[in-house]
């Protein structure tokens, strides 16, 4: 029997996961292999841009061996991480290392280039993760190989071009620099040659980048197959995951966790970003610093009965009450909505009765407490109403915690049956370009598979609803303390 399949990879910061998918979503060979980060120091970490191609060549040659007989790739499609930028030369090879989400080196750099995009919005602002302040911080450290750059690719188009020869970037990813590249003010020559090397051909998810030219094993296998171009990771699980109508909200939930609201018309609302989303959507929304990192920490603190999982499992089931204490998940600082490194995180509220478990029952709610105000602020300021959150990740395999996130959002939280929603995403742009589906709509209905819908339970969402304010003010507190202390660390500095 023929079943026709398109193969997909989500390249992410730790491993890379490759799937074999057919129209209706369903996975017929999967295939995972760890990546090597390499850190510098303390806080940057780098990739190598190579070793991703190896990575992606090993995975690929193992799915192929996996996939049943009769089985025929159709079409390639790849997600993967972002805020981590390839700068290619003219001969289309890697210059420099490639830093990473985590990696700071470039702070200086964006301290020097905001002055000249003042940005009003906090999630436009110029930091030592966006792609204008790595490509300056080559330029510093490194001038002969700067010089040399034509073009700053995210990962997994850097991987496009090695299939297909082509350079181009997604609709969906570079959307969010329209404000940049539509600066009119005039910049100095070397800035504005930052700028040009980011200015790219961009082409729709669903699109055809080109078609397969390498011919080194395992792609010769592949070759004349149409790459689609794919999008970044969080567009994929969240659209994987079913995300694509108005009104719908995700909640990529990993180490840290994504949160967004699909809108019918861009909206601009401080401290979150803006993205072109389907055919006729746009989203809302942003990363947080809160996440599966806060629960590992507070398990390792508090020296929890069994593992994570089971922890968090448990801890989930309490019952929520008044008196329970408050946790503001500023561990790492915070991105979306404040964008601020310097913050730290609080627990109000403790009691002498309190115990492990209730500790980590407060570290799963703060997380619940931060998603719903960013999807709040992302509903608000859009004025689109939030139906339903759709949730995925490894966060969303916890029923007690999509259970609470439910209870606090008050909004039907909902699982799909594939865990892997990121390979499902790129799946589902592949199916739009080879024609298996006529829409983001369509391939949705067809490949996103519903595993369980989280209700509101009524007596909970009233309990919550008192403590969402508590949790505002708990989080402006964090606020203040920050403030004071950068300018009692100002006046100490002068």
């Amino acid at each position: 029997m023929v079943r026709d399949v398109v193969l997909c990879a989500d390249l992410g910061s730790g491993s890379l996961r490759v799937g074999a998918f057919t129209a209706t979503g369903s996975a017929i060979a999967t295939t995972a292999v760890a990546m090597t980060t390499a850190a510098g120091r303390a806080s940057p970490a780098q990739i190598d841009a190579e070793a991703c191609w190896r990575t992606l060549g090993r995975a690929v040659a193992r799915t192929l061996d996996d996939l049943p007989k009769g089985a025929r790739v159709q079409g390639v499609c790849l997600t993967g991480v972002t805020r981590a930028q390839v700068m290619l030369d003219r001969k289309g090879r890697s210059v420099g290392p490639v830093l990473t989400f985590r990696d700071d080196r470039a702070l200086d750099d964006a301290a020097e280039l905001a002055r000249h995009f003042p940005a009003r919005n906090r999630a436009d602002a110029i930091t030592a993760f966006h792609p204008l302040a790595r490509i300056a911080w080559a330029a510093r450290t490194n001038p002969r190989a700067y010089e040399r750059i034509t073009a700053v690719l995210d990962p997994k188009d850097f991987l496009n071009f090695r299939l297909t020869g082509r350079i181009a970037v997604d609709s969906v990813t570079h959307s969010r620099y329209d404000p940049l590249l539509a600066a009119v003010a005039k910049l100095p020559e070397r800035i504005e040659r930052h700028v040009r090397l980011l200015a790219l051909p961009r082409v729709a998810p669903w699109r055809t980048v080109g078609p397969v030219i390498a011919t080194q094993a395992p792609w010769r296998h592949l070759h004349g197959v149409p790459v689609f171009a794919g999008a970044l990771d969080a567009w994929a699980s969240a659209v994987g995951a079913g995300a694509i109508l108005e009104g719908q909200g995700y909640d990529v939930a990993g180490t840290s966790e994504v949160a967004g609201v699909v809108t019918a018309a861009r909206a601009r609302v401080p401290g979150l970003v803006s993205l072109l989303w389907s055919e006729d959507a746009w989203q809302i929304g942003g990363p947080t610093q809160a996440g599966a990192d806060c629960a590992a920490w507070c398990h390792r603190l508090v020296r929890s009965k069994g593992s994570l999982a089971a922890a968090i499992a448990r801890a989930g089931l309490l019952a929520p009450t008044a008196h329970r204490p408050i946790f503001v998940p500023y561990l790492a600082g915070e991105r979306a909505p404040l964008w601020r490194a310097d913050l730290r995180g609080v627990f109000e509220g403790l009691g002498i009765d309190n115990r492990g478990d209730d500790l980590l029952w407060s570290v799963l709610e703060g997380v619940a407490m931060q998603m719903q105000a960013i999807l709040a602020r992302a509903a608000g300021g859009s004025r689109t109403p939030l139906r339903e959150v759709r949730v995925a990740g490894g966060g969303a395999q916890s029923n007690a915690w999509c259970a609470m996130k439910a209870d606090v959002m008050n909004v039907p939280v909902i699982r799909t049956s594939q865990r892997e929603t990121g390979l499902v995403g790129a799946a589902m742009a592949a199916a739009i370009g080879l024609g298996w589906h006529d829409s983001l709509a369509a391939a949705a209905r067809a490949m996103c598979k519903v595993d369980r819908v989280f209700e509101p339970r009524p007596d909970r969402v009233a309990i919550y609803a008192e403590r969402i304010p508590r949790h505002a003010r708990a989080r402006q507190h964090a606020i203040d303390a920050a403030d004071a202390a950068g300018r009692k660390g100002s006046k100490v500095a002068s």
